[in-house]
């Protein structure tokens, strides 16, 4: 599919209107840039922590090992006609938000899929993450994930035409749920589809046991990731037999999908990154790292063992609205090569 480009210095109004003329596909949301008058916000506007707009907000329960399951809130928006397939967006390390979950809810929704964007930190009273990974274990997010995947079968749509995405730690999220070292418990039938968006890509299974054909996003300027943990992760899961693919986004940060407000390069000070960091994870789920062992179910002590070593306070980034464009209409397409069928 042949794309038309806008430069970064076109607004953003122009950009999107040119992708969606090539696209023809897609409804993705205006990314008005703001008026900034005579001068540009000397500190970052931070995301709110807010419900997505445009769908339907619904409860679903979650498991929780010896207490009584969780009531996980999303937000459920449906396409007009029948879905092509549906896909459980996992909310960033922000917490869910209207500019980046609802962004990507409402133009995936647009092209024709099912979308239930989910809230796994406001039941646990955790309104971020991306200064302090140990507020919340990825077991816990990577399990309200799943129980959002049996939701949506619960409503009738095919296990087999499923995907999962997110971006930051909600992508590292996705990652793990497209390899069956990671909640094994969930024998089921899997996600078929896994996207991410600057993911951290720091956790390597010894024996990969792909599950989902894998779609990662990347800024060449991604300070908390990095480009090369996410190519490394990539060979290893094609080497297991998997499929996937990695692209990188020309000067994009960590966190280039946000507001369009923070259209100016910020820094980020306390923001954990995991560039450095590798993490061996047996087959049956233990993380090894710094020569001790960690359940799967205790990432917290993974965390707190890290950062005596690889994890690193520190970041740079900005909203840059034109890759966020180009990688929305990505994602569609990825979607579309596996679901249109």
């Amino acid at each position: 599919m042949t794309r038309v480009y806008s430069t970064f210095y076109r607004t953003i109004a122009l950009a999107v209107t040119a992708l969606l003329a090539a696209a023809g596909h897609a409804q993705i949301e205006q990314l008005v840039p703001p008026p900034f008058g005579g001068g540009r916000p000397t500190v970052p506007v931070p995301l709110t922590y807010a419900q997505p707009q445009g769908g339907a907000l619904m409860t679903f329960k979650s498991p929780r090992e010896g207490a009584p399951e969780f009531a996980i809130k999303g937000v459920l928006f449906k396409p007009t006609g029948a879905a092509r397939g549906a896909v459980v967006i996992v909310n960033a390390s922000d917490g869910w938000s209207d500019v980046r979950e609802g962004h990507y809810a409402r133009s995936i929704s647009s092209a024709g899929y099912a979308v239930l964007a989910v809230d796994t930190y406001g039941p646990r009273g955790v309104t971020g993450a991306s200064t302090d990974n140990t507020t919340i274990t990825t077991y816990e997010q990577t399990r309200d994930a799943f129980a959002a995947k049996r939701y949506l079968a619960s409503l009738g749509y095919p296990g087999d035409r499923m995907a999962i995405m997110g971006a930051g730690r909600g992508g590292t999220i996705a990652l793990l749920a497209a390899d069956r070292t990671f909640m094994q418990e969930e024998k089921e039938e899997r996600f078929a589809v896994a996207m991410a968006v600057g993911a951290a890509c720091f956790l390597h299974p010894r024996e990969p046991k792909p599950s989902a054909n894998v779609f990662m996003a990347i800024g060449d300027k991604d300070q908390v990731a990095g480009v090369k943990p996410c190519q490394d992760l990539a060979n290893e899961y094609a080497a297991a037999g998997g499929k996937s693919t990695v692209k990188v986004y020309p000067g994009a940060t960590s966190g280039f999908d946000g507001d369009p407000v923070n259209r100016t390069m910020y820094r980020y000070a306390r923001t954990e990154t995991f560039v450095n960091c590798n993490v061996v994870v047996e087959p049956d789920g233990r993380s090894i790292y710094g020569g001790k062992t960690f359940a799967e179910t205790d990432s917290r002590a993974l965390f707190v063992e890290m950062r005596k070593s690889c994890i690193k306070n520190g970041v740079s980034g900005y909203t840059n609205v034109t890759q966020k464009a180009n990688v929305t209409l990505d994602l569609i397409d990825f979607l579309d090569a596996n679901f249109r069928h």
